[in-house]
């Protein structure tokens, strides 16, 4: 070891030292302690979030989910996103197709819309990648990627004029939708998630709220899960509520006491929506990956 390295060895006290890719050292066991509620119990679970933004947590990254979802009518139990009925992919994995409603959404020759974009998605293995797609309008472009198994999220990478999606543009495969960016917008609205390879999921909070003009809409938000007491619902498309908030007009936020979770790789977590009558739901959650 040169002498311009870090030497963990011959600093006092060792315990809970840790050297950074960019070569600086944190205690880890400060960042810990730092986190505890000491009056209360538990953790202070800002800050260690706020930690985990800073890249202060070996192993940690912040993950979350953003959704909306407009209704014409009352529903039960609906997925937080775009679309209809929210579907899984196979687990071996699929090729998909990307198109758009709109001519406009086109990168070469270049159009108002939406040029490029990026999905970010989950193999067969359950591996975070990336893969960008130029746009040909209401011509289906085809991912290289035949394994896709979840799609966390599409967005924008380049656009013209319009700075936004000129149609909807939608991820399928065999006509089943299993990413979507509404026209006008610049990124998927889905507050679907699944945990990637080597990770485990910890949720500390959501926001969810309701909006419906002219006739107030009582909407109640639950965040759930594919996983409950050690077992993997996804198959079967079921997902079972751990935490809910209720809306009329308006938008709620909630921070869990103590953050649930862990949540292993594989577990998918969205946010459902049961509304009485038309309105535009929007859905938040937010918590971390860390290393299984």
């Amino acid at each position: 070891m040169n002498a311009t390295t870090p030497n963990i060895n011959n600093m006092t006290p060792e315990t809970g030292r840790e050297v950074m890719e960019n070569g600086a050292i944190i205690n880890t066991a400060d960042i810990i302690d730092a986190s505890l509620d000491k009056t209360n119990g538990g953790f202070k679970t800002t800050n260690l979030m706020t930690e985990i933004a800073r890249g202060n947590v070996p192993g940690a990254t912040s993950f979350y989910g953003y959704g909306q979802h407009t209704t014409t009518t009352a529903l039960t139990n609906h997925v937080i996103w775009p679309d209809g009925v929210f579907n899984l992919p196979p687990t071996a994995g699929v090729q998909i197709s990307v198109v758009s409603t709109s001519a406009a959404d086109d990168g070469a020759p270049v159009g108002t819309g939406v040029r490029t974009m990026d999905i970010h998605y989950l193999d067969a293995n359950l591996n975070p990648l990336v893969e960008t797609i130029i746009m040909n309008g209401i011509t289906p472009v085809l991912t290289v990627a035949t394994n896709i198994r979840f799609i966390q999220c599409m967005h924008i990478l380049s656009a013209g004029s319009a700075k936004a999606a000129a149609g909807i543009i939608t991820a399928t495969n065999s006509a089943v939708i299993y990413a979507q960016i509404d026209a006008g917008s610049r990124r998927c609205s889905s507050t679907a998630r699944m945990v990637p390879i080597g990770k485990k999921l910890f949720v500390a909070g959501a926001t969810g709220g309701s909006i419906s003009g002219t006739a107030a809409s009582g909407a109640i938000i639950k965040i759930s899960s594919s996983y409950f007491e050690g077992h993997d619902l996804s198959p079967y498309g079921m997902y079972i509520p751990f935490g809910s908030i209720s809306s009329q007009d308006m938008s709620v936020a909630y921070n869990f006491p103590i953050p649930a979770g862990p949540f292993p790789a594989g577990s998918v977590v969205l946010m459902e929506v049961t509304v009485d009558k038309a309105a535009t739901i929007t859905g938040n959650w937010y918590g971390w990956l860390e290393n299984a």
